[in-house]
């Protein structure tokens, strides 16, 4: 017996019978092996695909990235309906595509009439922020081109994050950069504050900068401990962001924040306060609490204020090398 006797020499008949406990995705994905077997259990495949069962092999397409399989499904004789099927907050094909930065099966996707605002999860995401999520700029741009809302909100709440709440967390400053050019909001609030506190605690002095020079603005009042309807942090509960830049240890408790690390802490201060952040607000902050936050810094009130004062004069120091001249409106 040949090494290739099943693709080459087995009787159709009995390819047939063998194939009939395979679930269609599996029967479609032998059906591909080759030439002899596509021609022998297409028909089989054919009678089997249901709308139900395109649906699922559509969604299997676009989450294992075979492209080739999209574009056959979606085409003449099957005409596998995108949106057919599935129902609110459930899981699309164009989800998939977007989150797994497949650009061509989501161009094919939406061709086909797939709903670019369709919702999955609780959380309510849209392919755009999945693809944002994946840091992949061109399908980004592919799902702007096509019309996804910029400023669309997604969270358990409806109004956790954005697409530019996002891409402030991720790796890619050039999807920040998009998203500005293509007009989003930098004011719009998540959980977490505007794009700029999103950005701040993700230590991203670059896209820092990039949010300021673009309009944003350094003087906000933001969450400390967003998302918490009951039972979270103690105050202070909301502050500017030039006191989450000034790193102070949060009032003790299970689940109170972590100060970000040291390392730019000096750089971040100096963009907020070279772009307006007013250092009084966040005096008051320290101020009011300062009980509080030195217990919590294991430290006196009077070693707290003084370690808060030397924070403020080492960023002063730095700005005009970090910043340089900055000319606001």
């Amino acid at each position: 017996m040949s090494n290739n006797f099943f693709t080459d020499e087995l009787p159709p008949e009995l390819v047939v019978l063998l194939a009939s406990s395979l679930s269609p995705a599996s029967l479609n994905a032998l059906a591909l092996t080759c030439r002899r077997l596509h021609s022998i259990l297409q028909p089989e495949l054919d009678a089997r695909l249901t709308s139900e069962v395109g649906k699922e092999l559509l969604l299997e397409a676009a989450n294992s990235g075979k492209t080739d399989t999209v574009a056959k499904l979606l085409a003449h004789p099957f005409l596998v309906k995108p949106n057919a099927g599935f129902q609110y907050e459930e899981k699309t094909p164009l989800h998939a595509a977007a989150y797994t930065k497949n650009t061509e099966a989501v161009a094919l996707l939406l061709d086909a009439g797939a709903d670019i605002h369709a919702i999955w999860d609780q959380d309510e995401y849209q392919p755009l922020h999945l693809a944002v999520m994946a840091d992949h700029l061109p399908t980004v741009k592919l799902l702007l081109d096509r019309g996804s809302q910029i400023n669309s909100n997604a969270g358990c709440d409806g109004a956790s994050f954005c697409p530019l709440h996002l891409a402030c967390e991720s790796r890619s400053i050039e999807i920040v950069s998009l998203l500005l050019e293509r007009g989003a909001n930098t004011e719009l609030e998540g959980h977490h504050g505007t794009a700029l506190a999103f950005a701040l605690r993700s230590r991203r002095l670059d896209v820092m900068e990039l949010l300021l020079k673009n309009g944003a603005k350094a003087e906000v009042n933001t969450p400390l401990n967003g998302g918490w309807m009951c039972g979270g942090p103690p105050a202070p509960y909301s502050a500017n962001l030039l006191y989450i830049a000034l790193g102070l240890t949060h009032p003790s408790s299970e689940y109170s924040p972590k100060p970000p690390p040291a390392e730019g802490r000096p750089e971040r201060m100096a963009y907020l306060m070279a772009y307006g952040a007013d250092r009084e607000e966040t005096m008051k902050t320290v101020t009011e609490f300062q009980t509080k936050l030195a217990e919590a810094a294991e430290m006196t009130e009077e070693a707290l204020l003084e370690l808060v004062q030397s924070r403020f004069n080492e960023a002063q120091s730095i700005m005009p090398s970090v910043v340089g001249d900055v000319v606001r409106a």
